[in-house]
């Protein structure tokens, strides 16, 4: 079952018994949640980040998942850090290409994102959107709040008027 926004998938599986194929669509587009639906269908699986959106918590989900994640235990300090920050704990992270990305919206790429990047020696350069102010060589204590300025300022433009990816 595949999201109509993005390429997220809520839940997937399969049996070879069309009829409770077509139960399963049934429930779901009545508005069965996913544990029920598990339940009465043991065929179907889904991930705590599905969880997280059916619960109107995608942020809060993905930045759990992350700080849970041993692939990332080198950057819990930094995840850490960011997600005690008001401002950039709403924001939806997650990695690419050893980036930290901090988007407005996990749906929409061209919503705006801030982008960290660690430099190896306990320093991060970081970045609003593509094309976006560019802060380098910020350490650890200070990142957060670099970081947050990125979003304050791109709001402050935005509310302006001025088109900007943030």
């Amino acid at each position: 079952m595949d999201s109509a926004e993005g390429d997220f998938v809520w839940a997937n599986g399969s049996t070879a018994a069309l009829g409770d194929i077509a139960e399963v669509i049934d429930a779901w587009r009545s508005g069965v949640f996913l544990a029920p639906l598990r339940e009465r269908f043991p065929f179907i699986e889904f991930s705590k980040m599905a969880e997280g959106y059916e619960r109107g918590e995608p942020a809060e989900t993905a930045w759990s998942i992350l700080l849970a994640d041993d692939n990332h235990i080198s950057h819990r300090e930094m995840l850490a850090a960011l997600r005690s920050n008001s401002r950039l704990s709403g924001m939806f992270p997650f990695f690419s290409h050893d980036v930290l990305r901090l988007a407005i919206d996990p749906f929409k790429r061209d919503a705006g994102e801030i982008c960290i990047e660690p430099q190896g020696n306990g320093r991060f350069s970081v970045q609003s959107s593509p094309g976006g102010e560019i802060l380098t060589d910020v350490e650890l204590a200070d990142l957060a709040d670099m970081a947050s300025s990125l979003v304050e300022a791109s709001s402050t433009w935005l509310r302006s008027g001025m088109i900007l990816g943030l």
